[in-house]
């Protein structure tokens, strides 16, 4: 699996149920999630991206040790005083903490805000850093 791979998989299992999408790079917009009844949520989305990396090949070549720092942006349209934010806060936590127990990933910075976009989302940014191994690509 490639590092995109792995966190779309893990942001999947934890956001698709409260019907917050999440991609690489930008936000994705649909009407319905494939294989659910639950409702888009359409106040709230996840963008994460891919920041640096330090790779290298060993062995046979085709194993790639990867230390990759990955921003995960988690972005809202209400102010933080709205009852909503109490289960946007819950959903960054959950992401940390399933990021947090898994042996590849480190918390790189913690919770920091995100200023408010053109489109009126504002949001909260963490940074984690994935050591391990990977498909190329």
């Amino acid at each position: 699996m490639t590092i995109t791979d792995i966190m779309q998989k893990k942001l999947d299992e934890l956001l698709l149920p409260d019907g917050v999408l999440s991609h690489h790079i930008r936000r994705v917009k649909v009407d319905t999630i494939k294989g659910s009844t639950v409702p888009v949520n359409n106040d709230e989305y996840v963008v994460y991206r891919l920041v640096s990396s330090r790779d290298g090949a060993y062995g046979d070549g085709n194993a790639q040790l990867t230390r990759q720092y990955v921003d995960v942006n988690y972005y809202y349209t209400y102010d933080k005083t709205d009852a909503r934010y109490k289960d946007a806060e819950r959903r960054i936590k959950a992401i940390k903490k399933a990021f947090k127990a898994d042996p590849r990933f480190r918390l790189a910075n913690g919770e920091h805000d995100l200023p408010e976009t053109d489109n009126g989302y504002r949001g909260v940014g963490v940074e984690f850093l994935y050591i391990g191994v990977t498909d190329s690509g």
